[in-house]
């Protein structure tokens, strides 16, 4: 099986940290074409309280063609190099990372309300650290509804998550103690905190 038992994460609050700490999803949609997927970067926004996800993309992304199909939300945390002087030579080279893959029915969103909340929830969200903050409400009415004509409203909604963290959870306590000592003295504090 893979990942390895000792690399799955089941949490389900460290696989919402993680969505919300690194929230731009390569979504793998199907192509009719070949064999492979599509692939589309979007930055999407969990409301653990409806359980689903929320984004919008252009009109012309390729997700809005997969209205109540399947897609994959591919999620990377931090990431590293391991290397075995982090642990005194006690492991190989290796690589950290935290990963997360969600499997979702996309609902391509057509209540104007609806549009309107999820870009309230996005814009609110990712405007947290600007000053000032871009304020949606200001934009008259007509010229919001202009805006969304050019946009594709989606909710994704979860079927399954799948969570890959592999930060050296088969080895020893002490050693596992001395990587995350070495990664803070490395300044990779993001990675450490997850060991």
């Amino acid at each position: 099986m893979y990942p390895p038992m000792h690399f799955q994460e089941h949490n389900s609050e460290r696989l919402q940290a993680l969505v919300e700490q690194f929230p731009l999803a390569s979504i793998l949609t199907p192509c009719l074409q070949s064999d492979l997927n599509n692939i589309c970067q979007v930055p999407v926004l969990y409301e653990p309280s409806r359980n689903v996800f929320i984004a919008h993309v252009a009109k012309n992304n390729p997700l809005t063609q997969c209205d109540k199909r399947s897609v994959k939300l591919h999620f990377n945390g931090d990431n590293c190099y391991l290397s075995p002087s982090y642990s005194n030579n006690k492991t190989l080279p290796s690589w950290l990372y935290c990963s997360l893959e969600v499997l979702a029915k996309v609902e391509i969103v057509e209540c104007n309300n609806q549009k309107h909340h999820i870009m309230q929830r996005l814009t609110s969200h990712f405007e947290e650290s600007f000053e000032p903050k871009w304020q949606l409400n200001k934009i008259p009415i007509q010229s919001r509804e202009r805006l969304y004509q050019q946009l594709c409203f989606i909710n994704f909604k979860p079927i399954h998550w799948s969570g890959n963290f592999k930060l050296s959870q088969n080895k020893p306590e002490d050693t596992r103690m001395e990587i995350k000592k070495s990664l803070v003295n490395a300044n990779k504090h993001s990675i450490a905190e997850m060991i």
